[in-house]
């Protein structure tokens, strides 16, 4: 395969960091490679993270390990879209300035807790995987309150049936 069949430019969310290659992207890469490798996607895409800061360069790496050449070129193909539709990490989520009032649809801001760590997590593994540890641990941190946690989190769900699985989950762990 040529260097150049995957040539996104130098864009920001082509050349993140390794330890700054946006969760959401990986994500999407894992998800769209999938199909191709099963079970072993995860790994792969883990993997590949660790050993180059280029987002490009790790689409390569995990497309070595699809043996069929057309079924290769599909992961290709997607990869270069979740690439070019990718933003930078500091834009990923926007974090309101200190002071911004975060719409709580009128209820107190509740602060993020442990328990409300765990709920999220337990929510969106199922859906999108063991990379929702590493969502969760980074949006913890920077959420003004669990509103704003939890709609991070389900900012990286692609369908409305995955949203509502999301928050419903997310409620029944909060009656328990």
């Amino acid at each position: 395969m040529s260097k150049d069949a995957l040539n996104t430019g130098d864009t920001p969310s082509a050349r993140i960091e390794a330890s700054e290659i946006d969760p959401a992207v990986l994500a999407e890469l894992t998800r769209a490679v999938l199909p191709y490798l099963g079970p072993y996607s995860i790994t792969t895409v883990k993997r590949a993270s660790r050993t180059t800061p280029d987002a490009s360069e790790l689409v390569r790496m995990v497309a070595q390990h699809i043996d069929d050449l057309g079924k290769r070129e599909l992961f290709i193909k997607s990869a270069k879209r979740i690439l070019s539709d990718a933003r930078p990490v500091q834009q990923s989520a926007p974090v309101p300035a200190r002071g911004t009032q975060i719409n709580t649809g009128g209820r107190p801001a509740t602060p993020i807790t442990p328990e409300l760590v765990n709920r999220g997590e337990a929510a969106l593994a199922p859906i999108i995987g063991p990379l929702a540890n590493v969502l969760v641990q980074r949006y913890a941190k920077v959420s003004e309150n669990s509103r704003d946690f939890f709609e991070r989190l389900a900012g990286h769900l692609r369908s409305t049936e995955e949203r509502e699985s999301f928050f419903a989950t997310i409620r029944e762990g909060g009656s328990a």
